[in-house]
Formats: C-alpha cells, sequence, structure tokens
C-alpha cells in the first residue's frame, strides 16, 4: 500500500464504521427514548396523584386544626396568604382552592377565575376525588367536622406541568443522543488511526526509507498482527545491518590504530565503507521512526476538555448559590470572581507551560497538568464558600493552561505552513465539540444530581484523559521550535510581537472582543438571565449548546471559503461585527427567544472567525515567530486576550451591578461592534510585522 493510497483507505473505514456506530446508536438510542417516554408517562400521573394527596392532607390538618379550636370554616384569617405560600413552592401546582359543601369559593392560592370556580362547583356536587379539567389535574380532599362535610380542598396539577416535563425528557435524549455520537465518532477515529491507519502509514514510510536505501530507521510496535510483524521484520533487518556496520567501523579502526595493515589500503576501506554507510543511511546511527499527527492528542484533548466544560452551564448559579456579602464588591462582581480568577490563571500560566512543553515534552507537561487539573475538580465539589471555590477554580485553571497548551504545542510543532489552516481547524473542532458535549450534558447532570457531583465526575474524566495521552501521545515530540534568538528575554519578545502594528490592531480589535463577548455575556450574563428567565440548568445548559454546535458545525466550512477565497482579516472583521449586532439587536427584549437568537447569531458569527483568528495571527506575524518563536508568539495572544476576557467580564459584572441584565448586554453588544468597525477600517492601513531584521 503506497502513501497515496493509506489516507483514501482511512477515510473509508472511517466512513463506513461512522455510518454503522450511527445506525446502532440511532436505533438504540430511540428504543431507550420510546421506553423511557412510555414509563415516565406510566410513573408521572401517581407520583403527582401522591403528591397532591400529600399536601391536601397537610392542608386538611391545618383546616381541621383551625376547626378544633372552634374557628368556623368560613371565617378563616389568613388561609390565602397560607395557600398562595404553598403554591409558590411547588412548580406542579396551579393552584389551591377550598370551597363548602356547595362548591363555593372560600379560599385560593394560586389563579382561580369564575370559569375554574364553576367546574369546582360541578366536581364539588358530584363528591369526585379526581377530575381532569381543561387546563388541570383536580384533585378533592374532604373536610369533615365531626362526621359532617364541610367542603373541600381541590389541588389543581398544571397541565403544562405535565407537558414541560416530558419535553424536557425529549430535549435531554435529543442531547444524550447527539453528544454520543460525538463521542462515538472521536473514540471510533482514535482507535482506527491508533491501530489501524496509523501503523500502516509508519510501516509504509519505513518500507519508502528502505526502498531507497535509507536503512537508518526502525519501528517501535508491540502489535501482534500481520503489520506488526511486518514492520518488526523490516526493523529487526535494520538493526542488524546498523550493528554490522558499526562492528566493521570498530575493526577498521582498530586496524588504522595498530597498522595491522598497509597504511594506503586500509585508509581506502575506510573511505569506502564510510561512502556505503552515507549512501545506505548508515552512518547516522538507528533512530526509531516517530510518526506523530495532531490526531494523537483529539481523544484526550476531548476527553478533558469534557470534563473542564461541565461546569460551564451552571457556574455562575453554583456560586450565586455559596454567595456571602465581601466588603467594597456587589454581589454581581462576587459572582463572576471565580471565573474571572480562572482566566487570571490562564493568562499567567499559559506562558510558562508553553516553555515548560518545549523544553520537557507536550506529553509530560500533559500528564503532570492533570495533577492540580483533578485536584481543583474536586475541592470545588466540595467547596463550602466563594473563596474555596476561586481557590480551586485558579487550580483547576493551572493544569487546564498546562493541558490545553500543551496539545497545543505538540500540534502547532507538527504544523507546517501549507496545513497550517486545516491542522488549526483540527484542533478548534476537537475543543469545540467537546465543550458543546459537555456544556449540555453538565446542565442535565445539574438539573438532576446537583452541582456537586458534577465536578466530582469532571475529575474522574480528567484522570481517564490522562491514561489516554499516556497511551497515545508520542513521548519524543513536542513543539520544538528552532528561535534565531535564543538570548533574548520574555519583555523583549514580547515588544518585538508589539511592534508589529498590524498584530495590534488584530489584537484589540477583534482578538480580544471576541474573547470578552464569549466571557462576559455567554458564560456570565447567560446563565444568569436565563435561570431568572425560569430555564432550568439542563435548559441553560442546551441553549449554550446551541452556540459550540454550530461553531463546531460551521467551522470547517469557514476554513474552506477562507482556503478557497483568502480574505482572512475581512472574515474575522465582518465575524465580529455581525456577533456584536447580535447583542444589540436583543438586548430589550425579555425573553428567553431574545437569548435564543442572540447566541445564534454569536455562535454564527464566531464560526466564521474563530479558527481564521488563528490563521491571521500567525500570517501576521511570520517574521516575528523567525525572531521569537511560534509558541512565544501565540501564547502572548491568548494571555491578552484572557486579560481582556477578565476586563470585560468584571465590566459587565458591574454594570449588571448598578443597571441589570440589559444594559449590560446592550454596553457589551457596542462595545464589540465598534471595534469591529474600528477593526476593518484600520487593519488595511497599518503595516505588517515582515521587516528586515536590525
Amino acid at each position: 500500500m503506497t502513501a497515496a493510497t493509506v489516507a483514501p483507505f482511512a477515510n473509508r473505514v472511517t466512513r463506513r464504521l461512522f455510518v454503522l456506530v450511527t445506525v446502532v446508536l440511532l436505533l438504540s438510542s430511540f428504543s431507550i427514548a420510546y421506553l423511557t417516554l412510555k414509563e415516565f408517562n406510566r410513573l408521572l400521573t401517581p407520583e403527582l396523584s401522591r403528591k397532591a394527596e400529600l399536601i391536601g392532607q397537610i392542608i386538611g390538618a391545618d383546616v381541621q386544626r383551625a376547626i378544633d379550636y372552634g374557628i368556623p370554616f368560613d371565617q378563616l384569617v389568613g388561609a390565602d396568604e397560607y395557600l398562595t405560600t404553598v403554591v409558590d413552592a411547588y412548580d406542579e401546582l396551579a393552584y389551591i382552592a377550598l370551597v363548602d359543601r356547595t362548591g363555593k369559593l372560600l379560599y385560593q392560592g394560586g389563579e382561580v377565575d369564575q370559569k375554574l370556580q364553576d367546574l369546582l362547583k360541578q366536581t364539588s356536587s358530584l363528591h369526585a376525588d379526581f377530575t381532569e379539567l381543561p387546563q388541570s389535574l383536580n384533585y378533592a380532599f374532604p373536610i369533615r367536622d365531626k362526621g359532617e362535610l364541610l367542603g373541600f380542598v381541590n389541588i389543581g396539577i398544571d397541565k403544562s406541568f405535565v407537558q414541560r416535563q416530558l419535553d424536557d425528557i425529549v430535549y435531554d435524549i435529543v442531547v444524550i443522543l447527539l453528544v454520543a455520537l460525538l463521542v462515538a465518532f472521536e473514540v471510533m477515529l482514535a482507535l482506527i488511526l491508533l491501530y489501524v491507519t496509523g501503523p500502516m502509514e509508519r510501516l509504509n514510510l519505513l518500507m519508502g526509507l528502505q526502498g531507497q536505501g535509507d536503512f537508518s530507521r526502525y519501528l517501535l510496535t508491540r502489535a501482534r498482527d500481520p503489520v506488526g510483524q511486518v514492520a518488526r521484520y523490516l526493523s529487526h533487518g535494520a538493526k542488524q545491518l546498523n550493528e554490522r556496520y558499526q562492528a566493521l567501523s570498530q575493526r577498521l579502526a582498530e586496524r588504522l590504530e595498530g597498522r595491522q595493515a598497509t597504511e594506503r589500503g586500509t585508509a581506502n576501506a575506510a573511505v569506502l565503507h564510510k561512502d556505503i554507510g552515507t549512501r545506505f543511511g548508515l552512518i547516522k546511527g538507528l533512530t526509531p521512526l516517530l510518526r506523530a499527527t495532531a490526531n494523537d492528542v483529539r481523544v484526550p484533548l476531548f476527553i478533558f476538555a469534557f470534563a473542564e466544560e461541565l461546569q460551564k452551564s451552571f457556574l455562575p448559579l453554583f456560586v450565586r448559590s455559596l454567595y456571602e456579602p465581601i466588603p467594597g464588591l456587589s454581589e454581581a462582581v462576587v459572582i463572576g470572581l471565580p471565573i474571572a480568577v480562572y482566566l487570571a490563571v490562564l493568562a499567567v500560566a499559559a506562558p510558562y507551560a508553553g516553555v515548560w512543553s518545549d523544553r520537557y515534552g507536550s506529553r509530560k507537561i500533559f500528564l503532570i497538568g492533570l495533577i492540580p487539573a483533578v485536584a481543583g475538580f474536586i475541592g470545588c465539589g466540595f467547596a463550602q464558600t466563594v473563596y474555596e471555590l476561586m481557590w480551586w477554580r485558579a487550580t483547576t485553571g493551572l493544569g487546564y493552561a498546562m493541558i490545553t497548551i500543551a496539545s497545543q504545542s505538540y500540534v502547532f510543532g507538527l504544523d507546517t505552513a501549507e496545513s497550517r489552516a486545516r491542522t488549526i481547524s483540527v484542533f478548534v473542532a476537537v475543543i469545540m465539540s467537546a465543550t458543546m458535549c459537555g456544556t449540555a450534558i453538565g446542565g442535565i447532570l445539574a438539573d438532576r444530581v446537583g452541582y456537586r457531583l458534577v465536578f466530582l465526575l469532571a475529575g474522574v474524566l480528567a484522570t481517564v484523559s490522562g491514561m489516554m495521552a499516556y497511551q497515545m501521545l508520542t513521548r519524543e515530540l513536542g513543539a520544538k521550535e528552532a528561535v534565531r534568538q535564543k538570548s533574548t528575554g520574555s519583555l523583549a519578545k514580547i515588544w518585538t510581537v508589539l511592534r508589529n502594528a498590524r498584530f495590534v490592531v488584530f489584537l484589540f480589535f477583534a482578538a480580544i472582543p471576541a474573547n470578552v463577548l464569549a466571557a462576559a455575556y455567554l458564560w456570565y450574563l447567560v446563565p444568569l438571565y436565563l435561570f431568572d428567565l425560569g430555564a432550568s440548568p439542563a435548559e441553560i445548559g442546551r441553549i449554550m449548546m446551541i452556540y459550540y454546535l454550530l461553531v463546531f458545525a460551521l467551522g470547517p466550512l469557514a476554513s474552506h471559503l477562507v482556503d478557497r477565497f483568502g480574505g482572512l482579516a475581512w472574515v474575522v472583521g465582518l465575524g465580529s461585527l455581525l456577533s456584536g449586532i447580535g447583542l444589540v439587536a436583543f438586548y430589550d427584549w425579555r425573553s428567553i427567544w431574545a437569548v435564543v437568537l442572540a447566541v445564534i447569531i454569536m455562535g454564527v458569527s464566531h464560526a466564521l472567525t474563530r479558527a481564521p483568528q488563528f490563521a491571521l495571527a500567525l500570517e501576521i506575524c511570520e517574521h516575528e515567530i523567525e525572531l521569537v518563536g511560534r509558541t512565544t508568539v501565540l501564547n502572548f495572544l491568548r494571555s491578552a486576550e484572557r486579560v481582556g476576557m477578565i476586563a470585560g467580564l468584571l465590566l459587565s459584572a458591574i454594570l449588571l451591578g448598578r443597571y441589570g441584565y440589559h444594559a449590560s448586554i446592550g454596553v457589551i453588544g457596542i462595545v464589540v461592534s465598534g471595534a469591529a468597525v474600528l477593526f476593518v477600517l484600520s487593519y488595511p492601513l497599518t503595516r505588517s510585522g515582515k521587516r528586515t531584521p536590525a
């Protein structure tokens, strides 16, 4: 199999397996969904009946106690307020109505209009225990005094509540199906690359080298399949040939030193021996053939990012549940502090993580980063105060910085100028798909089992990602770069990058505003605003998932359009403008659907700009990369973005505390839109960094 046929073969295998896995998952998911809905519908009505009966017994006992004290049934003071409190405590209750034996309404909690009063009179005259009304399920419980019927406690279960519960189950099943498909695809692709196409590609490379007369490389393999057997056979031959060559080299050297042959004959033999070694790659020594690809880090990074993003849909709500006043800070600012601290640690730790990856290798830094990451997840699960939560989120931020930067260094270290945009798209797609899955599943889990258990689950998943990284990442490879000025200090490197006026324009008018929008609006305002509008954590997770789904689905299309038509700067500028306009257009529309539309527009615009932003930064700083290295440029870009995210987040929190949600959302939209306009206008007027070095 030639190199030209390995990739098409891999694509065919992946495509067929993906179709098979999709069909199996769809059939199993639909079967489970049908059984789940059927069982849920069967158990929900009896459960509601038991709850209504319990509430009716409690209210009946309280009324009976008042009657025993000599208070007439039709003169209970404060009964309306009492019933209203009970109704407000349960989402499923539409009303509670106390009627006399003729059906006349005496006291009520919730909304009981004239039409409902007439229906209650009819049910009372029939003495029906249960009646299905147009808008509710009515449960009637009699109130008696010394055997005499005084009236009824009517408990109304809202029919729309039942429908909402069914809808939530359906939505959760759809989300789980989508996540299952993505996870299955990632795992399947990793297994194919690890056990099928990867070994075949490496064997093909070894055969090509030996076919050209280069026996300096061998393969490390433990596989017992035919591909592994052939690889071991060829590697064993290369090792034997190198051993014999080195032994002969040793004997020739001893002859030259000992004068055991004529000097001229021995010298000629040594020259011939060297020529043979050069021709067949034997003089270079035997080294392993390491063929690392960007797909090596795909599954470990996906699992870890999935674990980290589980908290995204509910973290502000969790902070609010732990809130205690901090002098000088409003509640809105305190709620934003754990996110701000997390981003600050990312900004500080990312450059160091890049240096560590270059020095010690990406694989080792990935594994070491798991220690603070897992500790942070577990600590968040047991946090009792905002201070504890901030500390553990900072710890998680350190681990996240080490792991993602190590993965980024691994990917970009294998990058070439021709495949730069495509490789970056793979990296961004993995992060986006993991974020989408984690955000949605985290919301569902938080709604079902609570916030704390979700953090503990994240720690388990992070540990699994480390096990995968240990197996899949190539130990010897990382992002090793040849930098022309290695002695340059950190501040001098940063100044070298900042001297590029075009990069400065890109940074402050495009890159930072896009990330401000993600942190201040999507991560902070959206969960709080939706929760105050009545959305559950599961619903918040689904709405936030829309953003990541759009970025994941449309991102490759954006990269394809850029590769075909060019114009990175225009795509970035117009996409940023669109995202800001989305917030401005819907900022004052007090509805969940307004948030949904804004998130959709934001997702489409960021899908067009996220991958091109990376490519544009590398294109602008081509000269600076030669001077200080790609890792330095990317780390500075990410650190600057996170500093901007912190500033935008705190500004949003201050605006929220003083002026409310709508003003905060509107100001963010105006700032992002204005920055995008300035970028489009000023970018063509600035000079790039392609200067002759001094």
